[in-house]
């Protein structure tokens, strides 16, 4: 194989690999955004220590780069070895364009089927939400959680959970409770069948004095799923 050859067929994966980058799962994993912040960098350009996605998505313009880059050189380098290929770039670059949303989730649902655990499981929060209610009579605050998640492996998965708080900080986080048969408050334990995507259904009731408002919604709330051996934390946002 000819080294043109080569660097023409480095420069097709360039291409490809280029719409890989941007595409981001339900529960907002990006691949793009990961690799840049594993070599230090941000991937928005307001972007928080806690990774909330705000202002301009640095992980576009890789893959506009990436993806000019490959085009360049798969014509220039695989015009004389596979001129039709060259012929219908256009029509691959639309097609990867169409599809490659799709094609990233497929391959990020098989890489998760793989996993084992809670690293099998996946956040959906546009299907997730929290209704909050403050009754002055007792002080307390009432906050009914909707919450799904879809296990991708081929084992039950058990985990407890950690939801946002109706405030006006983010980061402050509740444990899902429980009560025992004696009646005392224990950490609630979910399960997800195998290849289930279900949604959890849950009230805590708090005296929490710094709300937004009396009552209200959060939509899409931050999560986090934990076991005795790892815990997964999902930003809604």
């Amino acid at each position: 194989m000819t080294k043109k050859k080569i660097l023409g067929i480095l420069s097709l994966g360039l291409l490809i690999f280029a719409f890989m980058l941007g595409p981001t799962t339900p529960g907002g994993y990006c691949l793009g955004d990961n690799i840049l912040r594993f070599f230090g960098f941000k991937a928005w350009s307001l972007e928080s220590a806690q990774h909330r996605t705000n202002g301009f998505h640095y992980t576009f313009l890789f893959t506009v780069g990436f993806a000019i880059l490959g085009y360049a050189g798969t014509k220039h380098y695989l015009k004389e070895a596979y001129p039709r290929l060259v012929k219908r770039l256009s029509s691959i670059v639309l097609v990867l364009l169409l599809t490659s949303s799709q094609l990233f989730m497929w391959g990020y649902g098989l890489a998760l089927s793989f996993s084992q655990g809670i690293n099998a499981v996946e956040y959906l929060p546009a299907k997730s939400n929290c209704q909050y209610e403050f009754n002055p009579a007792t002080g307390l605050t009432t906050c009914s959680y909707q919450i799904t998640l879809k296990n991708y492996a081929n084992n039950e998965v058990k985990f407890n959970l950690k939801v946002q708080k109706p405030s006006r900080d983010d980061d402050i986080m509740s444990d899902v409770a429980d009560q025992n048969l004696e009646g005392h408050k224990i950490i609630k334990e979910f399960t997800l069948l195998p290849k289930e995507q279900n949604v959890f259904r849950f009230v805590i009731e708090d005296r929490t004095p710094y709300l937004l408002f009396g009552s209200g919604s959060i939509s899409r709330p931050n999560i986090t799923i934990y076991n005795q051996e790892s815990s997964r934390e999902f930003m809604g946002r």
